[in-house]
């Protein structure tokens, strides 16, 4: 008991800690939360301000701002409190023996019976509930040794309606997914139809048992899981389920008035135990009760605005920047930036006549910002410097481009130096978190993926990519290292993290096997024609000096707008761009999701592969060819046509009916939004020709 209640695990090891173990919990109110401003915190966690030392040490920091008065009265004391992290006060109460008064995390527990029918509920067949079941078995939603479906799991709901351990990870929402599920086919016909237009509710339906009857796990999880308002069916689903829940109590004769009287009687009687157990079932039916009674706030996708900035501004902007390039004094340059329109915002324009494989800019190494430009002008005594070299140092160059480094330098210069960086005018050109966070894939919410993008592998590839800048962003936001240099209220922020890593994702030119941020180069925009854009490092005529060049692509007249041509399918250039070209040469459908696994039959020459798991680029005979060169090795045949057709098939099933939507786009529509349905559209195309394509593959002998 003493050490579930006290002790304290760090790095996996339990720690009893005299006087430490004796700080009490309070829960920790964010500055964001009580500003309201737009950044988006992430919880610091709890071994941020709980260390283990080399020497095995233990130093505990405080987790808020204590202010001691100068003058205190004799005998007065100020207590120090902390937060334990987010967890709920059924946990309180069985690891610490007591319920607080106050625990934003806290939340109510209702039964999975409570989101169904109540025909289900009490155990009667319906028609429906075998196919419920094998829909969350394909989803994993449920144990696969589960015969019979009778009910969901149990969920723990907080007040504003978030359900506890669910969206650990981006794109996986295991009871949202299985309540949006059961509430389509086995929720209340009347809820559910009130919620939309019955006409769309049937319709809905009926794609859902399309999608489980097809097999297509992922059709399942846009038809059944993520389907258009889905998102609202779970919130409603949750209010109505807390509401039964209620009165599921007043029905057995528990209600709220009898357990106040109660709590009453047990503290005049100082009966402590009683007290804290009816503390704690007050404190959950005071949850269900603002749950069930929450109005319905769920703004729509289309609320979502363009958010650029002033002419005014970038022309102020530009001013500052073209000074700083002129104060570069590059050995070699023939173009100048300007403001186009077109959601470019800039470009990069001829000073003078540039012939095709002409050099018309170079840049030094010490005028680009990289890993090593970034530590080279620092005082290697100081802070960050000794931040950079941590992260220089842990990662292994031969399988990093020093990423976080460079996440870590963007932050510090344009956040907290800002006009008192040597890179100023460069980053303050640079689109903002607002403007890039209305184009760029890596703020776009996971409902407006699913809607958009159902049908097409770059859904599961744009949400990857996001998991993956979320797992980067904690690691380094645990870094109390990168707290103290960078200070919490940035290396927390989700939304800033995000930015520069959508700077370096969209912004960086490569040579020598490194990334690095160019300016002005950068602002040279894409294009089709022409040979694919390359930069490398060169020797000047003379040899009076050495830089990365970039070399014409084609002939530019002075005053046109320089391009190159990025040599990059549509769904790289959407993802890590936030763009796609119109007659792209290098456009294909990604198909993802296959694999070779152990139990397959070709497993044993997995090995003749880079990758167990590849994705493929499917546009033209080549591609189809691979991709069935792959299937024949997976299932251990020699002609793989009819798994061929299969896959291909499938996507096109998909892609079909996301086509088939009452989705419609014109010239007021967003370009994100009109981008994503080009996609979804091309994605078809490919697709189609992909299954004509097939057939002129010879047969195998």
């Amino acid at each position: 008991t003493i050490v579930s209640s006290r002790a304290m695990v760090l790095k996996g090891v339990k720690y009893l800690t005299p006087l430490a173990g004796m700080i009490n919990y309070a829960p920790k109110v964010e500055a964001h939360q009580q500003d309201d401003d737009h950044s988006d915190l992430t919880r610091a966690p709890f071994d941020l301000y709980h260390t283990l030392s080399k020497d095995n040490s233990i130093i505990v920091r405080s987790d808020r701002d204590i202010f001691y008065p100068k003058r205190l009265n004799d005998g007065a004391m100020i207590q120090i409190f902390e937060d334990y992290g987010p967890v709920d006060s059924s946990l309180f109460l069985e690891a610490h023996g007591f319920a607080p008064h106050e625990n934003p995390n806290n939340c109510a527990s209702i039964s999975g019976s409570f989101f169904l029918r109540r025909n289900i509920a009490t155990g009667r067949y319906d028609e429906n509930a075998d196919l419920v079941l094998r829909a969350l078995k394909n989803l994993h939603l449920i144990h696969p040794k589960v015969m019979e479906f009778e009910a969901l799991e149990n969920v723990c709901v907080k007040q504003n309606l978030e359900v506890v351990d669910d969206g650990l990870h981006v794109g996986v929402k295991p009871a949202s997914d299985s309540i949006a599920l059961a509430s389509l086919l086995l929720g209340d016909s009347d809820i559910m139809i009130e919620s939309f237009e019955s006409e769309s509710f049937f319709a809905l339906r009926d794609k859902c048992i399309a999608a489980i009857r097809s097999g297509d796990t992922e059709r399942m999880e846009i038809r059944c899981a993520r389907y258009p308002g889905s998102g609202r069916i779970v919130r409603q689903a949750l209010r109505t389920a807390a509401g039964r829940a209620i009165a599921n109590f007043e029905d057995e004769g528990d209600t709220e008035e009898k357990l106040l009287v109660q709590f009453k009687q047990a503290e005049l009687q100082d009966r402590d135990r009683l007290v804290l157990a009816l503390r704690f079932r007050l404190e959950e039916r005071k949850i269900l009760t603002l749950i069930s009674s929450q109005d319905e706030l769920d703004p729509s996708l289309d609320s979502v605005k363009n958010k650029s900035m002033s002419l005014e501004n970038l022309d102020k902007k530009l001013i500052a920047f073209a000074s700083f390039v002129e104060s570069l004094a590059l050995p070699l340059n023939k173009i100048e930036p300007k403001v186009v329109g077109n959601g470019m915002r800039f470009g990069a324009f001829a000073t003078t006549d540039i012939e095709l494989d002409s050099p018309y800019i170079s840049l030094p190494a010490n005028l680009a910002i990289d890993v090593s430009t970034a530590q080279a002008d620092l005082d290697e005594t100081s802070d960050l410097a000794a931040l950079l070299r941590k992260y220089s140092d842990m990662n292994n160059p031969q399988h990093n481009d020093g990423f976080d480094v460079l996440v870590l330098f963007l932050l510090h210069e344009r956040f907290i130096l800002r006009e008192q960086s040597r890179w100023w005018p460069y980053l303050d050109l640079l689109p903002s978190v607002d403007e890039l966070s209305a184009y760029h894939p890596i703020f776009f919410q996971e409902k407006e993926i699913d809607r958009y993008l159902a049908g097409s592998d770059v859904r599961r590839l744009i949400l990857r990519y996001q998991q993956r800048a979320t797992e980067r962003h904690t690691a380094l936001s645990s870094d109390l290292d990168a707290n103290l240099v960078l200070g919490s209220n940035i290396i927390l922020d989700k939304r800033k993290f995000f930015w520069a890593t959508a700077i370096l994702d969209s912004r960086s030119i490569w040579w020598k096997g490194k990334r690095h941020l160019a300016p002005l180069l950068d602002l040279v925009n894409a294009d089709v024609s022409g040979r694919a854009h390359k930069t490398g490092i060169e020797d000047s005529d003379d040899m009076t000096w050495k830089a990365a060049v970039t070399r014409a692509s084609r002939h530019v007249q002075k005053g046109e707008q320089v391009f190159e041509n990025y040599a990059q399918p549509n769904y790289l250039l959407f993802t890590y761009h936030g763009f796609i070209l119109d007659n792209n040469p290098n456009d294909c459908a990604l198909l993802d999701g296959l694999s070779i696994n152990r139990n397959d039959p070709g497993a044993k020459f997995a090995h003749q592969f880079q990758s167990t798991a590849p994705t493929f680029c499917i546009r033209d005979l080549s591609s189809v060819k691979e991709l069935q060169e792959f299937l024949a090795v997976k299932h251990g045949v020699d002609d793989a046509r009819s798994y061929l057709v299969q896959v291909l098939e499938e996507r096109v099933a998909r892609l079909t009916e996301a086509m088939d939507t009452d989705i419609h786009t014109d010239r007021t529509t967003l370009p994100r939004v009109r981008f994503m349905r080009q996609i979804v559209k091309n994605d078809l195309t490919h697709l189609l020709h992909a299954l004509n394509v097939e057939s002129s593959i010879p047969h195998s002998e």
